[in-house]
């Protein structure tokens, strides 16, 4: 990635409604960015936050918001880089974790059976605890991030 192009996030509040998610699709299809990963996080009392990750330049990132936020199921798009330590991700593994195997900075929590542990902190820090997961065989079941408080 050069140095014009950065990592984004872009939470989507969107009306939970056929169609919302492949309105959204077409923005970036049509301006030639394709996302990293696309997740759906709450949907509640008809409204849903959809978290796209792309990369673009800023120019590019802010042509995308302003196009999102004109559709009509489109509540409000809040975007972030992707290295703003507000961006929290989680991750969900099968089983526990033994100390210290999360990593600097990422925090771990298992359920008292040790069939699930969770992994909390920012972007990078979780993303490189997954790296060294799945390296040694434990890939997780799901990786999300979570929108800035």
């Amino acid at each position: 990635m050069s140095t014009l192009t950065r990592r984004w996030f872009a939470f989507i509040r969107v009306e939970d409604r056929s169609g919302a998610s492949a309105a959204l699709t077409g923005v970036f299809s049509e301006r030639g960015v394709s996302f990293g990963s696309l997740s759906t996080l709450d949907v509640h009392a008809g409204v849903g936050t959809l978290c796209v990750e792309f990369a673009a330049s800023e120019r590019l990132a802010q042509v995308l918001v302003r196009t999102l936020a004109r559709l009509a199921v489109v509540r409000d798009v809040d975007l972030v880089r992707a290295d703003d330590a507000r961006v929290r991700a989680v991750a969900i593994l099968p089983g526990g974790v033994a100390p210290g195997d999360p990593g600097e900075g990422v925090d771990a929590w298992a359920d008292p059976a040790g069939d699930l542990t969770v992994l909390s902190g920012t972007v990078a820090a979780v993303e490189s605890a997954v790296a060294r997961l799945r390296a040694g065989g434990r890939p997780p079941v799901a990786v999300s991030v979570l929108p800035p408080r």
